[in-house]
């Protein structure tokens, strides 16, 4: 009987250490390693879930992967928060503001102490800023072009935060940086980008490599300036080809955004028809306000008189 304690004991005791290893070699082994990996990620997206951060996508574009392991960026840390109160990742122009109207004057330091300046790329223009041909119609170029060959490098004009960089069907790859000054530049075409969404750059960080990416007959590189998300005429801050800084402020006001009115204008006179059918009661102020063409010009294509009354089913040219 006795012996069959001892057996039985032994059997226990054996059962017990066997256990204890196995245990062990849990703690130390590769599938362990895996669960102690993703418990720490839940650890560290629990904790980051505090801030209103942007989380590194792992399935995300390739430039995603430049980003460090687990980055995280808290938007407010966000530059010139006092013009910005958002911070968004994927619209270029999510503020809205008609900013042709503004009536206050404000006066942007370009060069700060923890902000300098490099040109985005030195180069002969390709095209300016303005109405240019494209096909067969006239269309508003909002940036410049500057020549430059596949590969080249582009750099940071200012020392701000990458708010986008994404794939666009007009731009191809492109970065939009926001600036300490208050500014804000767009870059497109590139073949290549070598920055992510968070990130923070200094004047001359590279960002990427120019291309021919999106509506391209070339490579090279299309650079916009922007406040508050509307465009205003980069040879209003940089003088180019030289790629020198004009001045150390810019001075903004509804001076700057006056070409808008002509983007209006263009797109008004494509909606306006040439040829309408007068209604009864129409006149030619009538006629003028609705569709936005002078009565002087409207008697000049009918060769009337302003003063001339309209009839109904009258077929009036516009344009």
């Amino acid at each position: 009987m006795i012996k069959k304690l001892y057996l039985l004991f032994a059997i226990i005791l054996f059962t017990c250490i066997t256990n204890n290893i196995v245990a062990q070699v849990k703690v130390i082994g590769p599938d362990s390693l895996e669960i102690s990996e993703e418990e720490e990620e839940e650890e560290e997206s629990e904790e980051s879930a505090e801030f209103d951060s942007i989380i590194v996508d792992n399935n995300g574009p390739y430039w995603d992967y430049l980003r460090p392991r687990n980055f995280t960026f808290d938007t407010l840390n966000a530059p010139a928060r006092q013009y910005y109160n958002f911070w968004d990742t994927v619209v270029i122009n999510p503020y809205k503001e008609d900013l042709k109207l503004m009536e206050d004057t404000v006066v942007i330091p370009l060069i700060t102490d923890g902000c300098g300046f490099h040109p985005p790329a030195i180069g002969d223009l390709s095209s300016n800023f303005g109405f240019r041909r494209w096909g067969r119609r006239a269309k508003f170029h909002f940036g410049v072009d500057v020549k430059m060959d596949v590969g080249d490098p582009v750099y940071a004009a200012f020392a701000g935060v990458i708010r986008i960089a994404k794939k666009s069907a007009d731009y191809g790859y492109m970065v939009l940086i926001r600036h300490e000054n208050g500014l804000e530049t767009l870059y497109a075409h590139f073949s290549q980008l070598i920055c992510y969404i968070g990130q923070h750059v200094s004047a001359g960080d590279i960002i990427g490599l120019a291309g021919s990416t999106g509506r391209s007959t070339g490579p090279h590189l299309h650079f916009e300036v922007r406040f508050k998300g509307e465009k205003i005429n980069p040879n209003l801050v940089v003088h180019f080809p030289s790629g020198s800084l004009l001045a150390d402020t810019l001075q903004i006001d509804r001076s700057c955004f006056k070409h808008l009115y002509e983007v209006k204008a263009a797109k008004l006179k494509l909606k306006i028809p040439k040829y309408i059918k007068a209604r009864k009661g129409d006149t030619l102020y009538k006629i003028s306000r609705e569709y936005g063409v002078s009565v002087k010009r409207i008697a000049r294509l009918n060769k009337i008189s302003k003063k001339t009354k309209i009839k109904k089913g009258r077929r009036i040219r516009l344009r």
